[in-house]
């Protein structure tokens, strides 16, 4: 019996051992270009050849960025024998290898993209069936980086699951070490991701700033699931497109890039590297924020204070909040002029919206013809009626009732037999601008707006801590005695503090530490901490 227990035993351990990436790559998190938010379908052989050369040119490689990688609609299709092929009018050769060889020349790594489904998320060719044999084309072309996405795959979690397997494995068995990135979207990859690839997809993708928030709160669950080896992914880094676009603000990007070194996430930068904004390219060569997302000990920062965060302007759910006729954002203007039965909401310039006309209730921006997800009368998804029974409805859901949920949130549900619950009743004060709702009416409706956070990381300088302000005003940010509790640092221990931005320094101790007026939108201060 003992010898079967050693046998199965051991048996688990090869498996364990055999069924992983087991490529040596990612000891720290990834860095690099991605080309979508940069080129998006305009990629080609010629704008890629010149971002590798900006790359080296700006001085970026040197702090890191090694990974040139591309991103969707670089494949044409297959031939007769299965192989992919890159679209000629494109990449002239009909193959990737050219443009590898020259990357390679550059002292950079070459990456490329498929997807785990039938077709990739602009149709062309995904490996689905063809594993082994794109494995084999990418490594021949000298590719050393593979991103797999999962348009046209099935979300049942084990098939996918089973999908990535069979890309890992069919990597493995090139003898070439290749990086595996994941990219799901969801943060059911991250408890397995470690055994199927380097990095894994926790949210969809950032696109913009209220994107860059979503998967920061998301990213913030799942810490324990990251580590050498293999990373929690929250997407790419946003700044300039192409067309010369700023996806975000340029303060938004540098707490994007300080929010990714916190994380321990992967540095892509997803912008025109070719003719950047001078300020997102001083925020992408500070090697000292680089220095903490590369941090050897490869543990990700936490939260340590304050909750989910939103953008200023919203975009975030609805919420009840205690009532109070001083607070803006708790004002709603019924059949505002022009917008008949909608509930605009001044301090944002945005009405309540069914959000897809589903069930979620957010803040959009008003409009009162055609639509964009139901049909022609889908702007009747910001048309809002309270019913003799107290119900908050919309004609798009007549049967649902707004309903304030355990955390607090709005959403659509099920309206309740009989008599309603004080969760779905609500009056409508026109005097003070109040939806109220909640025993006694005490609770009142208004948008998840901003929001203030401290997040800290050990590194092995100690700690790096992280100030980030979403609200629609300056803010003073705190880390007391309960947030350093948290670190490692005794109580009033005597601390070096490093401004990882003004190249400030200064004393203090883990008591408390207070960062003054964190800009507004997006505003934050990253400061590393070490013992005295």
């Amino acid at each position: 019996k003992m010898a079967v227990k050693l046998a199965v035993f051991f048996l688990v351990i090869f498996l364990s051992c055999t069924l992983a990436i087991n490529n040596g790559l990612g000891r720290v998190p990834q860095m690099g270009w991605n080309s979508w938010y940069d080129l998006e379908d305009q990629i080609n052989e010629s704008n890629v050849r010149e971002t590798a050369d900006a790359l080296v040119s700006t001085g970026l490689a040197k702090l890191g960025y090694i990974y040139i990688n591309l991103d969707d609609c670089w494949a044409g299709g297959r031939f007769a024998n299965g192989s992919v092929y890159a679209e000629r009018a494109r990449f002239p050769s009909g193959s990737l290898k050219p443009l590898a060889d020259y990357v390679h020349s550059l002292g950079l790594k070459f990456g490329t993209y498929t997807d785990r489904g039938t077709k990739t998320c602009a149709g062309r060719p995904g490996s689905q069936g063809y594993e082994t044999n794109d494995a084999n084309t990418y490594a021949s072309w000298g590719v050393d980086y593979v991103k797999e996405d999962s348009c046209f795959g099935s979300q049942d979690h084990d098939v996918a699951f089973h999908q990535y397997g069979l890309m890992r494995d069919a990597l493995n068995k090139t003898g070439r070490p290749i990086f595996f990135s994941l990219c799901g979207w969801n943060p059911w990859y991250a408890p397995v991701g470690a055994s199927l690839g380097n990095s894994w997809r926790i949210g969809p993708d950032d696109t913009d700033w209220p994107g860059v928030l979503s998967n920061v709160n998301i990213n913030s669950q799942l810490a324990k699931f990251a580590g050498p080896g293999g990373w929690n992914d929250p997407c790419l880094l946003l700044a300039d497109t192409y067309k010369g676009d700023l996806r975000m603000t340029t303060r938004q990007t540098r707490t994007q890039f300080n929010f990714w070194a916190v994380m321990a996430s992967p540095l892509l930068i997803s912008a025109n590297i070719r003719k950047m904004n001078p300020e997102n390219l001083e925020t992408y060569m500070n090697a000292d924020v680089i220095a903490i997302d590369q941090d050897p000990l490869g543990l990700q920062g936490k939260r340590l204070v304050g909750g989910d965060l939103y953008p200023a302007t919203g975009g975030g759910p609805l919420m009840t909040t205690t009532c109070s006729t001083e607070d803006l954002s708790q004002r709603w203007t019924w059949d505002h002029p022009g917008m008949p039965q909608y509930l605009f909401h001044a301090a944002s310039n945005e009405c309540l919206n069914v959000d897809d006309c589903q069930k979620d209730l957010i803040m959009y921006s008003c409009v009162t013809t055609g639509g964009t997800c139901c049909g022609p009368t889908c702007y009747k998804n910001m048309q809002f009626n309270i019913s003799s029974d107290g119900s908050l409805r919309s004609p798009v859901h007549p049967l649902l009732c707004a309903t304030i949920q355990p955390n607090g949130q709005v959403a659509l549900e099920d309206c309740a037999a009989g008599k309603l619950p004080d969760s779905q009743t609500w009056q409508y004060d026109s005097t003070t601008q109040l939806l109220r709702s909640g025993p006694g009416g005490t609770r009142c409706l208004a948008p998840a707006l901003g929001g203030a956070n401290v997040w800290a990381r050990r590194v092995s300088k100690g700690w790096a801590l992280l100030f980030v302000n979403t609200n629609a005003y300056a803010t003073d940010i705190t880390c007391d005695s309960v947030c350093f509790a948290q670190t490692t640092f005794g109580p009033g221990q005597p601390l070096h503090g490093f401004d990882l931005w003004s190249k400030a320094t200064f004393t203090t101790t883990a008591t408390t530490y207070t960062a003054r007026a964190v800009p507004p939108d997006g505003g934050s201060v990253f400061i590393l901490f070490s013992a005295a």
